[in-house]
């Protein structure tokens, strides 16, 4: 399979509505509800997106630490606090720019990116940075399936940024960090 890099319209409004709802329950000064609604919020996207696991990992000391995890089987194949070392992983290769955000099917591009051999196991996956609003550098946040995903576009990467954006926003708040105010969506 291919690397899918077609251009779709930009994310609809009801997209943006279904964000703004989950993340609307988290009160600034309670910590557990914004890791409630950081967990709703990678189930709509692991739901809409059609994964079978969405994540939000941390870069740490070199490694990426998985933070949230929303998978659809209740044994899940990361778990929290499990790390792997950055220069091994695709979100490493995305921020740097040696992978594209989306990749239909891992596997079969496996060798063209570098990527360990376990990575053979892997279909679809879609991953975008998770930034402060002060352009700080979090993680990211990213899906994937066991099976190819020839039905994830490019709109799918705005999408998925809209998210990354409001998971930010929500870390941001958990931390005591200032929190800009989300932008308005067209």
């Amino acid at each position: 399979m291919k690397t899918i890099l077609e251009t779709s319209p930009e994310p609809t409004g009801d997209w943006a509505t279904r964000l703004a709802t989950v993340t609307a329950d988290a009160d600034m000064r309670d910590s557990g509800m914004i890791e409630v609604s950081i967990g709703r919020l990678l189930r709509v996207v692991r739901e809409q997106l059609k994964l079978e696991v969405v994540f939000v990992g941390e870069f740490v000391d070199g490694t990426r630490v998985f933070r949230h995890i929303a998978s659809r089987s209740e044994e899940a194949i990361i778990k929290k606090g499990e790390f792997h070392p950055l220069d091994e992983t695709i979100c490493q290769r995305i921020v740097d720019g040696r992978m594209p955000c989306l990749s239909s099917d891992v596997a079969s591009v496996r060798s063209d990116y570098g990527l360990p051999l376990y990575y053979d196991a892997l279909g679809g996956h879609i991953g975008v940075p998770v930034r402060f609003s002060d352009g700080t550098l979090y993680g990211m946040l990213c899906g994937f399936s066991f099976e190819a995903c020839p039905h994830l576009d490019q709109r799918d990467v705005r999408r998925l940024e809209m998210a990354a954006n409001a998971t930010a926003r929500l870390i941001a708040q958990s931390e005591g960090r200032d929190v800009e105010p989300l932008a308005a969506t067209h």
